[in-house]
């Protein structure tokens, strides 16, 4: 497994002050602006198309690639042969305190996929957008259960798939508008 612990930046983009930040940096303060206090509240049927949404592009991941991860829920990076310890402690304080297993996977492993993002990683480059229906999930305030083999939110129970089904179906728009749209069909 390759490791990595320095947090070299290629991939820059502007902020509004016209500040260079890096994708990682920017992936911080996205994390670092989540309000906890509503994490796993909000309990809405577009939750589901979200939770579908990261399924299909996990899938996507786990088969192109033939990877053995356990699935839905994973460690991308771990997944692809990398060990990134970023020490997030001092980085994201809130995450320390979670204790949602969960939530807090999920932050730490969008954070380590978006740190391989900016080391210029091939995967990651491609499965950039990974984990980004989770974070909305969770910055709406959204979570997700597990029973039996289902997976549970926003209302409605999913069986979960395996991954070869999973990866040949229909992307779903996960923009405002489209999540509207989900809720509505």
């Amino acid at each position: 497994m390759e490791q990595y612990t320095d947090l070299e930046t290629k991939t820059k983009t502007k902020d509004n002050n016209g500040i260079f930040m890096n994708r990682f940096s920017e992936a911080l303060e996205r994390i670092n602006n989540i309000d906890w206090s509503i994490s796993g509240s909000v309990d809405v049927p577009s939750n589901m198309a979200l939770i579908q949404e990261y399924i299909r592009r996990a899938a996507l991941l786990i088969t192109s690639y033939d990877l053995k991860s356990p699935y839905p829920f994973f460690k991308a990076s771990h997944a692809i042969g990398h060990d990134v310890d970023l020490d997030l402690t001092e980085k994201c304080p809130e995450l320390a305190k979670l204790t949602n297993s969960f939530m807090k996977g999920t932050c730490e492993a969008y954070l380590e996929w978006v740190f391989l993002i900016d080391s210029g990683n091939e995967i990651a480059l491609k499965f950039n957008d990974l984990y980004e229906p989770l974070i909305r999930l969770i910055e709406r305030g959204g979570t997700v259960r597990r029973r039996h083999g289902d997976i549970i939110a926003g209302g409605y129970v999913f069986p979960l798939a395996n991954a070869d089904y999973m990866s040949k179906q229909k992307p779903i728009d996960i923009s405002d508008e489209g999540l509207t749209a989900w809720v509505n069909q």
